[in-house]
């Protein structure tokens, strides 16, 4: 069982220690465990009922009404408000140095290398609780994914592996991806994320929903493998006006001239108003491109988090 201590706790919740303290201590809203030095750790049930208990205090409740519900009917009273009774797990980012990240890598690589996908399940499940999805995704996924790429590259490491980690990356970055389809948005103002046809690395994509999540964007996920014409239709359907196309140096096995007809293809299905985002390391004619003024080219996730940054997308 994953248990935090009270500074983590403190950071994923909202709550100063002193407010945690006095909660356990005046209405024994949680009576946490006590490691063999007296110091508290809480599970993460424990912790999803602070969490709880935090957004109801936030609307005007008091905590001595509150304290001693069950997370259930926690979970019913934010519902009568109208308020989403998600775990916001990443809501507040714990920071770490340079060297707790390169530590944090150097012990992800040798649960893979070792064959314990329970460790690099558990990982990144308090990853994801402790680092905001720009971090999680600049800090950890991308440089994590350069390493297993190389030493497959190597023979250091088999595609079966590779298979591992991407898999149990996917499932805890999921909730990032998709949860947001439950959400109100304004088409024109969602950005369509998806790969060309027979294109199946997402990993990309899935970067950029990261940092579309970050920098508090409304995004699609539509997944890879998107032909031209049906990216039109879904264009159409959705009425999005910005749309990402993630590529790899492999798409279409680097030919430039066929991966330069699927965005002249795309370009020609869409209206002019809707801006087409390539982004990664595909190989295609930027010359017969970028001269179109709703084609923009980002080779890094650096630069689509400074666009998304800096660029007036409404909100």
């Amino acid at each position: 069982m994953n248990q935090y201590n009270i500074q983590i706790v403190s950071n994923l919740t909202g709550l100063s220690v002193h407010t945690l303290r006095a909660w356990e201590k005046r209405y024994q809203a949680i009576i946490p465990e006590r490691t063999d030095n007296g110091r508290r750790v809480y599970s993460e049930k424990e912790i999803e009922k602070l969490q709880l208990l935090q957004k109801l205090c936030s609307i005007g409740h008091s905590i001595s009404h509150i304290a001693n519900k069950t997370t259930l009917e926690l979970r019913n009273m934010l519902s009568t408000h109208g308020i989403s009774d998600e775990v916001e797990f990443n809501s507040y980012n714990v920071s770490t140095s340079p060297e707790q990240t390169e530590k944090t890598l150097r012990n992800l690589m040798l649960a893979l290398e070792a064959n314990k996908p329970e460790i690099l399940s558990h990982e990144f499940y308090n990853l994801k609780m402790t680092m905001s999805p720009k971090d999680l995704a600049l800090d950890i996924v991308a440089p994590l994914l350069r390493k297993v790429g190389q030493k497959v590259a190597h023979g250091e490491l088999t595609v079966a592996q590779e298979h591992v980690i991407s898999s149990i990356m996917k499932f805890h970055l999921g909730k990032f991806i998709y949860r947001g389809f439950e959400e109100k948005k304004e088409p024109a103002q969602t950005i369509m994320l998806t790969t060309p046809e027979a294109e199946y690395h997402e990993f990309g994509i899935i970067l950029a929903a990261l940092l579309c999540s970050y920098h508090k964007k409304s995004f699609f996920y539509l997944g890879p493998n998107m032909p031209a014409k049906a990216l039109a239709q879904a264009i159409d359907a959705i009425g999005s006006k910005e749309v990402l196309v993630g590529t790899t140096m492999h798409t279409y096995d680097g030919n430039r001239a066929q991966l330069t007809q699927y965005f002249e293809e795309v370009l020609s299905f869409t209206p002019s108003d809707v801006n087409i985002i390539a982004g990664g390391d595909g190989i295609f004619d930027s010359g017969r491109l970028q001269f179109r003024p709703n084609f923009t080219y980002f080779s890094s996730l650096d630069e689509l988090d400074k666009y998304l940054a800096q660029k007036a997308l409404p909100h």
